[in-house]
């Protein structure tokens, strides 16, 4: 690795940022469930929805042209800035004259999209925020492929710092409810990209090129169909919770979602050196490279699936400790919400094998099946289910758009990888979980439901290590190198 931190040892500080930020937002979970309810966390969430994905789809991806081109430049810098700077200043007109187009149609887009619920003026405060968060996310993107792990960490948490500071201010201090939220969203989201500018400004130039501007959008135009299919499974069952159901099921899906999103969260920190890890032994192109990045994969594999084994048979727990009873009806979401993130793990690695191959546009079948098969489901589902049929569609058309992806990732750059040992881990698990539901509508004594869950858990980590998924030489080595760092 590039940084003298070594794979554990940078995993562990991006572990670190993602473990504090969790626990700050579990200490605070109880004040929220007391003071907002469903309904205001779905409108929350739609909020967010709506300008991430729309300043998701203006930016042409461009943060991963600037990540994907710092491992060719790395050796030239100057070449890189003038590429970044490029694609900074694109982005920032684009931004811009987006803007306006959002402020004259903004009434529409209230009235039509959200039936009024989501504001004129929340419509543009969520386009703003859009933008400020796509600023966040490109410029630690830059940190990433450095392997700045510490800096990352910092604005990690200095974020969650932020917003639940300003969150509980606006809360206590002036009686707001989802508006305390945005708020704060919006505050801590521009003083953080303010500190960035000053943290990375060593990574601009003060020139820009069109023959920069033109490779990278190059690289990322074929990935606006499936950004575009993006929009509408991100969205498609949000929007037809809230006109079916209203926005308390969207709150509730969200609260399934926000639990699930541990997984999430621990697959990002650590995928931030797996990348980098991924690029540069792609970039030796030996068999020995080919061979650790398989080994690597499926050690990071199992204890993904580890820590989702535990969010799937706990999230009663989490759930009936942090909240009340009025939102006791998340739990059922979070195991199969789980899933959607279990699946991705497949993605972890075909979604590096693609993206070093620069062949983008592979990833538009596997978009374009999933979105069928998601909002086909969806419209079968969310009527009879509500959000946990919703969550149940999202999983089952991740699970075919990774299966694709996968295809395709080993046709572009092939790894010794043995495909039934891969989905033999994935039959182990379904396996483990068929138990959850059973377990979890059970009338009986909590602790023998934890004794019950504990000893499942126990037996997959048992059997994945029986089965050499990881090895007890990288268990002892990791051990050892945490402990002496």
């Amino acid at each position: 690795m590039s940084s003298r931190y070594g794979f554990i040892g940078n995993s562990s500080i991006y572990m670190f940022s993602s473990i504090f930020s969790f626990a700050v937002s579990i200490l605070v979970l109880p004040v929220y469930t007391r003071y907002l309810s469903p309904a205001d966390f779905g409108i929350i969430v739609l909020f967010v929805m709506f300008g991430k994905l729309l300043v998701g789809l203006l930016s042409c991806s461009l943060h991963f042209a600037s990540y994907r081109y710092y491992f060719e430049y790395k050796d030239n810098l100057d070449k890189f800035r003038i590429l970044n700077s490029t694609n900074m200043f694109f982005l920032l007109v684009i931004f811009s004259l987006s803007g306006i187009f959002i402020y004259i149609s903004s009434s529409w887009l209230s009235s039509s999209l959200f039936s009024g619920q989501i504001s004129k003026k929340m419509i543009l405060l969520s386009f703003f925020s859009g933008c400020l968060d796509y600023l966040f996310l490109y410029m630690t993107t830059l940190l990433t492929a450095q392997v700045r792990a510490i800096p990352f960490t910092l604005m990690t948490i200095l974020r969650i710092l932020l917003n639940t500071g300003f969150s509980l201010f606006f809360i206590f201090q002036y009686s707001l409810t989802y508006m305390a939220r945005i708020n704060a969203i919006i505050l801590s989201q521009g003083l953080l990209v303010l500190c960035l500018i000053m943290i990375t400004k060593n990574m601009y130039s003060s020139r820009i090129s069109m023959d920069s501007l033109q490779k990278s959008l190059k690289l990322t135009l074929p990935m606006i169909p499936h950004q575009l299919l993006g929009i509408i499974q991100g969205s498609f069952d949000k929007t037809m919770l809230n006109k079916f159901t209203g926005p308390s099921s969207v709150g509730f899906y969200s609260f399934g979602e926000r639990f699930s999103l541990i997984l999430k969260t621990m697959m990002d920190s650590v995928g931030k050196v797996w990348n980098a890890f991924f690029m540069e032994k792609a970039h030796e192109n030996t068999k020995e490279s080919k061979k650790a990045i398989v080994t690597r994969f499926y050690e990071l594999a199992f204890i993904f699936m580890i820590i989702g084994l535990c969010l799937i048979y706990f999230s009663e727990e989490m759930i009936k400790i942090l909240t009340t009873k009025e939102f006791y009806p998340s739990m059922y979401v979070v195991p199969i919400y789980v899933y959607f993130y279990l699946v991705a793990i497949i993605g972890t690695l075909s979604m590096n094998q693609i993206s070093y191959s620069k062949k983008m546009i592979y990833i538009l079948p596997a978009s374009i099946i999933s979105v069928i098969i998601n909002v086909v489901l969806n419209i079968i589902f969310i009527p009879r289910f509500g959000a946990v049929g919703a969550a149940g569609a999202t999983s089952i058309a991740a699970l075919f758009q990774q299966i694709i992806l996968f295809y395709y990732g080993m046709k572009l750059f092939p790894l010794p990888i043995n495909k039934t040992r891969l989905f033999r881990l994935y039959f182990i698990l379904i396996g483990m979980t068929v138990f959850a539901y059973p377990i979890m509508v059970m009338d009986i004594n909590v602790f023998i439901k934890i004794v019950m869950k504990l000893v499942i858990i126990s037996i997959f980590i048992i059997m994945g290590i029986r089965m050499k998924y990881i090895s007890q030489v990288s268990i002892g080595n990791a051990y050892a190198r945490l402990r002496f760092r």
